[in-house]
């Protein structure tokens, strides 16, 4: 599937590419001293710096709350932007919105958001009640319909093609945490999950990988090790140090991506992307990855780490991602709370 393709599924949903065209990228602002206790200050002029490579390329919107939104605009006053930078008032518990937001689905020339349960990734944190409510005021605010579900899904744990092929996770899709609480529905079989990804996104077909990394909060997030790109291109994350925590997975994921090239993924070119060297904060293993990049309109944003593998990196996403600007963004601070920038970032597509 090419740049400029959008294969539609006829009289169905579809989960688009990330690399169609944008109408803008979605953000929540970090202001619980309590989530990032030594670094807030550093972390938010970091994202401040994001919010305006951001507004290069499309419209950003930011929410944050009331109290927190004279300092925001403080912040972002003076700097360059070619696109507009809206702030809406809505005290998010967490930035990890690609996990609670909505999940835009094409349904011919409009939108629809996918509007699904977020428990804090099996419960692992308090205080979501505030981030699930989310998927709800952005549709209402642009204006959308949202289809409800009652299951737990978090954006980051899927990922489309655009063409009816989705990539997931068993660690977190079938994780008894995903399936917790009074009257909770019973653990999904990968049949289950295909049979409802074919009624609510339209997807055809199912990729399904054991485990994501090791140190990640999400219990293994697809988004840290395998991305579509443009002409059939797949991006997964590699690892050559024995030594390291995520080797035998990451080995592993290769092997059953090369068994499988047969079947869904023939035609499609594999293409290796170094993980960074290890990265620990408090004695923890941190889920940093390359794979963790932000596709925009005209660029691609690759998180990096003060590291000499950052440079290889990003000669392979320039590789994979020829029509658009690679840019760097270091985010050696912002993955002390696990995430990188698909995590922080929501992409909202445009619509004909």
């Amino acid at each position: 599937m090419s740049e400029s393709d959008q294969v539609a599924i006829p009289n169905a949903l579809r989960l688009p590419a990330e690399w169609e065209q944008q109408s803008a990228v979605w953000f929540s602002w970090p202001w619980r001293k309590a989530l990032w206790p030594d670094c807030l200050q550093k972390v938010q002029n970091r994202l401040i710096e994001l919010y305006t490579l951001c507004a290069e390329f499309q419209p950003v919107h930011i929410l944050c709350p009331e109290a927190d939104q004279e300092q925001l605009r403080s912040m972002l006053q003076g700097k360059d932007r070619k696109e507009p930078i809206q702030v809406h008032s809505y005290a998010s518990d967490d930035v990890w919105i690609r996990d609670y937001g909505p999940i835009f689905l094409r349904n011919g020339a409009g939108l629809i958001a996918s509007d699904w349960h977020f428990n804090a990734w099996g419960e692992k944190f308090p205080c979501f009640d505030r981030d699930n409510a989310v998927p709800l005021w952005i549709s209402s605010y642009l204006g959308i319909d949202r289809q409800t579900e009652s299951l737990v899904l978090e954006g980051g744990a899927i990922e489309s093609n655009g063409a009816g092929l989705l990539a997931t996770t068993r660690s977190v899709l079938q994780n008894t945490n995903r399936f917790q609480g009074e009257g909770s529905p019973p653990i999904l079989s990968q049949s289950d999950w295909e049979s409802l990804f074919e009624r609510r996104f339209g997807v055809r077909s199912v990729l399904w990988v054991e485990q994501g990394l090791s140190g990640d909060d999400t219990d293994g997030h697809i988004d840290n090790i395998l991305r579509f790109a443009p002409d059939s291109r797949l991006i997964y994350a590699s690892e050559s140090n024995p030594q390291s925590p995520n080797f035998e997975s990451l080995k592993e994921l290769k092997q059953s991506l090369i068994a499988d090239s047969s079947n869904y993924l023939n035609g499609y070119s594999l293409i290796a992307l170094p993980m960074p060297d290890p990265i620990y904060h408090c004695g923890q293993l941190l889920a940093a990855s390359y794979t963790n990049y932000l596709v925009l309109n005209g660029a691609v944003i690759v998180p990096t780490f003060q590291q000499a593998k950052d440079a290889t990196a990003l000669r392979v996403m320039s590789d994979c991602f020829p029509n658009r600007s690679i840019r760097a963004f270091d985010c050696s601070e912002i993955i002390r709370e696990g995430g990188g920038l698909h995590c922080l970032s929501l992409n909202q597509p445009a619509v004909s």
